[in-house]
């Protein structure tokens, strides 16, 4: 590991997931508070309007529970993402955003999807394999073996 390479704790790290967090959960307050309901706007796999849920989808969540098992993973996850995968967590995560609301109207089945569950499985497999592929350094081992528990 070089010098540049070295991992450093930063408040970035943990303030972009943390606001991704709180946005999903301001959009779930504004929901609650003003008896509004964003799951029209969820993606609709296969319908040209329902290709808009891509990016409003994992913003959108059904109930306090589907919103707190992804709020947990995702500032879990994505705290990982951003400190150990530094160089390339952005391309990683808007990609992934991107690509897995993409492949979930491809082939999701005819329903309303809605909630970030798509981006915490990305994330949790980008850490474990990207980790097992990576020379086996002790650090990014031990992310690869305690990722799956935490989903």
């Amino acid at each position: 590991m070089t010098k540049s390479q070295k991992l450093y704790f930063s408040l970035d790290v943990i303030l972009y997931p943390l606001l991704f967090v709180i946005l999903m959960w301001l959009v779930f307050w504004f929901e609650i508070r003003f008896g509004e309901d964003f799951t029209p706007y969820g993606i609709h796999p296969g319908r040209v309007e329902g290709i808009r849920g891509v990016l409003f989808g994992p913003f959108i969540h059904g109930n306090l529970k589907h919103l707190f098992n992804n709020s947990i993973p995702m500032l879990v996850l994505g705290t990982a993402l951003f400190y150990f995968y530094r160089p390339m967590r952005w391309q990683v995560f808007i990609l992934g955003f991107v690509i897995t609301g993409l492949v979930t109207w491809g082939i999701g089945r005819p329903a309303n999807h809605i909630g970030a569950s798509g981006i915490v499985y990305l994330l949790a497999s980008f850490l474990f394999f990207k980790a097992l592929t990576k020379n086996l350094e002790y650090k990014r081992c031990n992310i690869a073996c305690s990722t799956p528990p935490i989903y």
